[in-house]
């Protein structure tokens, strides 16, 4: 006898599978992909990042396509919840393990503030969200997501921007923040240009295992280079480090990467091509620190050959320590950018849209210069130069805060350029990223932490895992986006996360303005974890499968545990280092069958509580606290 649930009959059961078998059959199977994602082709959205912890692949079935699947998994049991869940014992049937470790949570030790999440209204693309649907985006009742950022575009004709307002207001009024990101600036103020494009990453040469050294040696005494070492020039003038035996296959454009690092001033070197001089007095700038690695790339024409050589030699300056260098096929297209002498006027034109949104009722929190600049195959691009000489001239003139650069894969070359400018850090407020295809072992971004005080982290764009038109409510891969979250939060410890289009196939409300089960896997975090929350310092891994993250704020401590696992996972959880002011603890869970289910309160003594996370599922536990 299955407690507190009724089973359909079998015959109904009968009935439905029939249907789907011929629903099946008739479409054959296919998934739709978003013919309007606005954003990224298939090749490119394929977003699964490999987990560093556990070596293995996000995805359930353990491939590296996050779109397909082998694992047949079935139809979940329909059932109708008739009360609160008793969380401190497994479930009938269910299969139970006790947890390797207890999550401990320290309340004292803090990290990142919470500023949000929230998700994209773009009515130039999909219809404007209907006054029912904004509630239930931006409200905190039962049956509504929580949503406390929106994100809104700067249409580049003006004509459009009052299509954004009323989606706007209403998020405003249910307590949400809007911030704005435009994809053109107004035809006018652009240029064609050609622009080239490293593609793939290429072939690597060590320095240590592929160079041959002139007044030059290989040493290992710094930090952070690959291989066995790197090498160090012995002469300011005419000391050189040649990699020979560079393979190309179809003669063309390359690009050459040189890995570097140097503590201070500008060393000069000239660049030779199978003993040819090709450049003269190539400029590598301070890194800032021995142990701090840059990449200067060039790109030079290369004929096809199984001995090709390039050699940089020092030209009365000195020269950086050469960790290694990588050749890559390079690829030239005409592309579109904002032009030189249009950044006052571009200026003016996101001034405009911040003063139009005020006076219609809308605060713009912050604005970026421009969305995905190192993707804009359909819009327009900017380069890392570009974007620092706009950030130290002209960002400071924007009438509130700035966001940049929102590169589309969270591209560390594209925002190390502005934390190493003094000058384009001061003008920035909150470094955005997108999130499309970085693996989570990308996530932290140290050179942040170390530069980047009294700025915020934001992830400002993604859809994860895929976006399959009728992936909204697919089970169990929408688990892929809770630990998305908790990866997002627990180690790149963004201060905001922000979806992608609010109401699709594939995002947390479905077309009907329901929330889908991707929607539930947000929630877990945006109805509990509120704007000006802090996370804390919490064990993230107390088992195999299950990833755990700690918060507090406004008297509460909440902790979101997700169980990835197909077994229920006994866990203890302990507050330390603060007092639980309450003696139980309130849960919600959502698995494959249920959506948000309350638990029974659980029992806190000492700062401790245990529960049983049942296999695939989400909770999200919530406690009150002294001091907070």
């Amino acid at each position: 006898m299955l407690s507190k649930k009724y089973t359909l009959g079998i015959g109904l059961v009968v009935v439905i599978a029939l249907a789907i078998i011929i629903v099946l059959l008739v479409n054959g199977g296919s998934k739709n992909t978003d013919p309007v994602a606005g954003n990224h082709t298939e090749d490119v959205n394929n977003n699964t990042g490999t987990d560093q912890e556990s070596g293995s692949s996000d995805s359930e079935d353990g491939q590296n396509d996050a779109n397909t699947s082998t694992e047949v998994e079935p139809e979940p049991e329909v059932v109708v919840d008739l009360g609160p869940i008793d969380m401190t014992k497994p479930e009938e049937g269910a299969t139970v393990k006790d947890a390797g470790k207890a999550m401990v949570v320290n309340l004292a030790d803090e990290k990142q503030s919470i500023r949000g999440f929230g998700g994209m209204n773009h009515t130039a693309w999909i219809p404007d969200l209907t006054a029912e649907q904004r509630d239930t985006a931006f409200g905190n009742d039962d049956g509504q997501l929580g949503f406390s950022i929106l994100r809104i575009p700067v249409h580049e004709s003006k004509a459009n921007w009052q299509r954004e307002v009323e989606t706007a207001k209403r998020a405003i009024e249910l307590g949400a923040i809007v911030f704005a990101s435009p994809w053109n600036p107004p035809p006018s103020m652009t240029e064609r240009y050609k622009i080239g494009q490293k593609i793939g990453n290429g072939t690597v040469y060590e320095t240590e295992t592929k160079a041959a050294l002139t007044d030059a040696v290989i040493e290992e005494e710094h930090a952070g280079s690959f291989g066995s070492g790197y090498g160090v020039f012995g002469k300011d003038s005419d000391a050189s480090i040649q990699w020979n035996g560079i393979i190309i296959g179809v003669e063309g454009t390359k690009n050459i990467d040189f890995r570097y690092a140097l503590a201070e001033g500008t060393a000069t070197l000239d660049v030779y091509l199978n003993d040819e001089k090709v450049l003269s007095d190539l400029a590598f700038e301070a890194t800032g620190g021995w142990d701090k690695w840059e990449v200067l790339a060039i790109q030079i024409p290369m004929k096809t050959g199984n001995n090709n050589s390039i050699k940089l030699v020092t030209t009365g300056t000195g020269g950086p320590n050469i960790d290694r260098i990588s050749v890559a096929a390079y690829q030239s297209e005409e592309g579109k950018r904002l032009r030189h002498d249009m950044y006052d006027a571009y200026t003016d034109h996101l001034n405009e849209f911040i003063q139009f949104m005020k006076d219609n009722g809308v605060d713009i929190y912050a604005i970026s210069i421009q969305n995905e600049p190192d993707y804009a195959h359909d819009w327009t691009w900017w380069t890392s130069e570009e974007i620092v000489k706009f950030l130290k001239e002209n960002a400071g003139k924007i009438n509130t805060r700035v966001i940049a650069p929102e590169s589309f894969q969270y591209i560390k070359s594209l925002s190390d350029p502005i934390l190493n400018d003094p000058e384009a850090l001061a003008n920035m407020d909150i470094l955005g990223a997108h999130l499309y295809g970085t693996s989570f072992g990308n996530f932290p971004y140290p050179l942040f932490k170390e530069k980047g005080e009294g700025k915020e982290l934001w992830m400002t764009e993604v859809y994860y895992p895929n976006s399959d038109m009728d992936s909204g409510d697919k089970w169990p891969e929408a688990l892929e986006v809770a630990h998305h979250f908790h990866a997002s939060l627990a180690d790149a410890e963004f201060n905001a996360y922000v979806w992608w289009y609010i109401r699709r196939g594939y995002g947390p409300m479905r077309e009907d303005g329901t929330i889908s089960k991707r929607g539930y896997m947000m929630a877990h975090y945006s109805k509990f974890i509120r704007p000006g929350y802090v996370r804390v310092e919490a064990e993230k891994k107390p088992d195999s499968d299950v990833f755990t993250s700690a918060y507090k704020g406004d008297g509460k401590a909440v902790i979101v545990a997700v169980n990835k696992g197909t077994t229920a996972v006994t866990t203890d959880f302990v507050l330390e280092n603060g007092t639980a002011s309450s003696d139980t603890v309130s849960a919600w869970m959502t698995d494959g069958t249920r959506d948000m289910v309350d638990a029974i309160p659980i029992t806190i003594t000492d700062g401790k509580f245990t529960a049983v996370l049942p296999a695939r599922s989400v909770v999200t536990f919530v406690t009150e606290i002294d001091g907070e």
